[in-house]
């Protein structure tokens, strides 16, 4: 994973070794955090 993603979306980091279920989690997270700042620019 690129440092330049983790800093910008800590939640990701450890994703590589993490297990099916913390992916999921990770990426709605940052879904949601992308989406509340699509919201924010509106």
């Amino acid at each position: 994973m690129p440092e330049e993603l983790i800093r910008r979306f800590p939640q990701l980091a450890g994703f590589d070794e993490a297990d099916d279920a913390r992916r999921i989690e990770a990426l709605q997270s940052v879904l949601d955090q992308l989406t509340g700042d699509l919201d924010d620019a509106r």
